[in-house]
């Protein structure tokens, strides 16, 4: 009888992960339901039901199943459905905690991210959804650790851009106040991070003017029109920058070639070669 039951429920589940991959989960939740009802002793059931739930964005149900997965094991975090569990949470906290994020919620996402990050230390997608909670709370310091920590983990693009705009809008902030030293310092940072952004080295350009870092100022905007000659600013300030000299004198200079040449060896893709 038993292993009728077991046998019968397996088809069931079976029949639910189908059902939850061609997105049909309303039939899969019943199907997975109908299979724990069949042989509640399966722990997987409740995992596989779990699973269900978060696609179904339904958080603290999903939670709630893998806390049943833990009672079923004994809480034995050796074994192989434990693991998983734990994995199936630490996914729960981050999707919760970005719905936290966009409520404005930001003190209940960063706690849920630091649930899942003491869970899962070698996703950086985790860092990342915790620095943009710190940067949305205007506390950059932690922003700045979180994403530099998911840059180590990860280099993607999409870590670069999100740190380099940080480093950048500290920059327009240190501006606004006049300390331009330090404006130009996270400037910097960010086109060490990014270096394919023209509006970076455009604004450097002007802080380096104010500076009188006159040819620091000539390089840099040279930069921005080699990678975006549309950039807001990059035509109006040459003039500023170069006088008595026509653009076509200036892109042919030596001075340009050498600024090509040190995009290029970092793989800086121009619009202008």
């Amino acid at each position: 009888m038993m292993i009728a039951l077991k046998q019968t429920s397996d088809g069931l589940r079976d029949s639910a992960v189908h059902m939850c991959i061609i997105d049909r989960l309303t039939d899969a939740l019943a199907s997975i339901s109908l299979a724990i009802d069949l042989y509640p002793i399966e722990a997987e059931y409740h995992l596989q039901k779990s699973i269900i739930y978060r696609n179904m964005k339904k958080f603290e149900l999903a939670s709630d199943e893998c806390l049943l997965v833990f009672d079923k094991l004994n809480h034995n975090e050796q074994h192989r459905l434990y693991q998983q569990a734990q994995k199936q949470l630490v996914f729960i906290y981050n999707a919760t905690a970005i719905k936290c994020l966009e409520k404005g919620l930001y003190d209940e996402a960063i706690e849920l991210l630091n649930r899942a990050i003491k869970d899962e230390k070698s996703t950086y997608e985790l860092y990342m959804n915790r620095g943009d909670c710190f940067l949305a709370k205007a506390q950059t310091t932690f922003a700045i650790q979180d994403y530099e920590q998911a840059l180590e983990i990860m280099p993607t693009n999409e870590v670069k851009l999100r740190m380099s705009h940080m480093f950048f809008m500290n920059a327009e902030r240190e501006y606004k106040e006049k300390h331009y030293s330090e404006s130009c310092v996270q400037l910097t940072k960010a086109i060490d991070i990014n270096p394919s952004v023209a509006k970076y080295y455009v604004s450097r350009s002007r802080v380096k003017y104010l500076m009188d870092d006159i040819l620091g100022a000539q390089e840099d905007i040279i930069a921005a029109i080699l990678i975006n000659p549309l950039e807001n600013e990059c035509i109006h300030v040459l003039p500023r920058l170069f006088t008595d000299t026509t653009l076509a004198q200036i892109m042919s200079s030596t001075l340009t070639k050498n600024i090509k040449e040190k995009l290029l060896e970092k793989n800086v893709k121009l619009a202008i070669r």
